[in-house]
């Protein structure tokens, strides 16, 4: 399963707190925005408390001081959401992007298709 970026607005020296284990930063730990960089995928350099600097970090690693949650706290929220999901019945599922794991409309796909047999037989 492809990983889902998470969307966050920080700019440069905003207070954030590491919301997964790092290589020698534990979850929860302080830090401040050093650079901001990147057109379609923001990515962030981080200096956090204990010292250590770490680049290329987004929304899966970090989020704004006052955003942060306990990681107890993370997956009660998760677990709810997934109940909710689970509830609808895939009523409130995207039709043509669950059409296959990339997301890919079924009639794109098909036009593909479609193009290869007429490559073939020609």
């Amino acid at each position: 399963m492809a990983a889902v970026l998470t969307p966050i607005d920080l700019r440069r020296h905003a207070k954030v707190r590491a919301t997964a284990d790092l290589p020698g930063v534990p979850d929860g730990t302080p830090g401040k925005v050093l650079q901001v960089g990147g057109v379609t995928w923001i990515r962030y350099r981080v200096l956090f408390e204990n010292g250590v600097e770490h680049g290329l970090l987004d929304g899966r690693h970090i989020v704004g001081r006052k955003d942060w949650l306990p990681a107890d706290q993370r997956v009660a929220d998760e677990v709810t959401a997934d109940a909710v999901d689970a509830s609808d019945d895939g009523a409130a599922a995207v039709g043509a992007a669950a059409d296959n794991e990339f997301g890919v409309p079924a009639h794109l796909l098909e036009r593909s298709a479609a193009a290869r047999a007429k490559r073939a037989a020609a």
